[in-house]
């Protein structure tokens, strides 16, 4: 007998990543090449459907994706490295399509909720995730609540602080961007490796690899330092693909060492026009997220309990 179960989707600029959730856990975990069109996709979603429905019921399909699901209209606004989410009401086409009831939530939006109901940020009032992929996403938990919308999360920022926040998705912080900026330099081609090889060409002592990488952990320990400042969360979670990487804390916190301790760094600079420029800059308190690269899937299930 077949067993109620949701079928959990985490698109990215990339790669959709994949499983299926019932009692509680998640399983049979896979992924696929993000395709270029949403009839692909939703063809590719069908045929999923179908293999599982051999040994499961899927009753339901939960989504984590970038941009701002408004899930009223059926309408995922913004701008990511997946363009066909944004055209038309794609929630309610991919609803009808499947005839299953679908939910979307945010992919940060979704991590901060894993986090916060069973990782890192159960006990915490005020928490922020920074979520690093094709894109980089922020999601940030005031009081208790997630902050949802764009608005609300940059409202009333100081100049230094906005820039910042535009940074998140610059191509010197994602490790897929810096696996294609590689790619051309060394290879003069497009596409050719990931962000994983971009790792190992630089610890092979490969020279632009390992600018690229140094360029990225020094600009995330800024973002990361403006963000601590901001907003004084009692914790900052990375995740995405990333955290997996045993070296990611201790190299990110030399980072933030180092930027610290450049006199001409932005932080600096903007630390010196504070009213309490006397104090020392706070050091941002840095943990891994508990669930990694998986925090999106399971928060997008959260997301769907919720509402289903």
């Amino acid at each position: 007998m077949s067993q109620k179960t949701l079928l959990v989707l985490d698109i990215g600029g990339s790669a959709v990543k994949y499983g299926l959730w019932s009692n509680q856990q998640l399983t049979n975990q896979a992924q696929f090449p993000t395709p270029l069109t949403r009839n692909r996709f939703f063809t590719i979603i069908a045929q999923l459907c179908d293999q599982f429905n051999a040994e499961f019921q899927i009753t339901g399909i939960a989504v984590s994706c970038p941009g701002q699901p408004d899930e009223r209209t059926g309408i995922i606004h913004g701008v990511s490295y997946v363009p066909f989410l944004h055209h038309g009401a794609f929630q309610t086409e991919f609803t009808n399509r499947l005839a299953l009831p679908v939910s979307f939530q945010n992919d940060a939006d979704s991590a901060a909720l894993a986090e916060m109901t069973a990782g890192i940020g159960q006990g915490h009032q005020d928490a922020l995730f920074t979520i690093i992929g094709s894109g980089v996403g922020l999601a940030i938990i005031k009081n208790g609540i997630l902050l949802k919308t764009a608005a609300n999360k940059i409202d009333n920022f100081e100049k230094f602080i906005a820039d910042t926040i535009k940074t998140l998705n610059n191509a010197k912080v994602s490790p897929v961007q810096i696996g294609k900026t590689v790619s051309l330099k060394n290879f003069k081609l497009p596409n050719t490796i990931d962000g994983k090889t971009v790792f190992e060409l630089a610890e092979q002592g490969d020279p632009i690899a390992t600018q690229e990488i140094t360029q990225m952990y020094t600009a995330l320990a800024e973002i990361i330092l403006f963000l601590n400042v901001a907003y004084a969360p009692e914790i900052i979670g990375i995740g995405g693909g990333i955290s997996r990487r045993t070296d990611l804390l201790p190299k990110l916190t030399a980072a933030i060492e180092a930027t610290l301790a450049n006199p001409n760094s932005s932080i600096n600079h903007y630390w010196q026009y504070r009213a309490n420029a006397a104090e020392a800059i706070p050091r941002p308190v840095i943990q891994i997220c508990h669930f990694s690269q998986d925090a999106n899937l399971i928060g997008a299930v959260y997301h769907f309990l919720e509402h289903h």
